[in-house]
């Protein structure tokens, strides 16, 4: 199941047609791809916290935003913008190398 639909990806960066429908649902499955990777399986049970919903529509944002990752799209080390990385960073259980 998904973490958010098109729609609300649409209502939230306010787009009122469909032209850019199929990008948008190519940001958001890779959006919601990165969140559950980011994250630990034991959270990934339904319904999900809202916090990767936010996170969904933040990095959707971020892509639609940057779409051919311009110089000066914001980046930290680990290619996941930081407010959405903020967002997930207790689903996460860190690893130490």
């Amino acid at each position: 199941m998904s973490i958010v639909t098109l729609a609300e990806v649409k209502e939230h960066l306010r787009y009122d047609d469909d032209s850019n429908d199929s990008n948008l649902e190519i940001y958001r499955l890779a959006a919601e791809s990165s969140v559950l990777r980011y994250t630990d399986v034991k959270h990934h049970e339904l319904p999900y916290p809202e916090e990767f919903r936010l996170a969904v529509l933040v990095y959707v944002g971020y892509y639609d935003k940057h779409r051919n990752a311009e110089s000066d799209a914001p980046v930290n080390g680990n290619f996941m913008p930081q407010p959405v990385q903020a967002l997930l960073f207790t689903y996460r259980t860190p690893t130490a190398v």
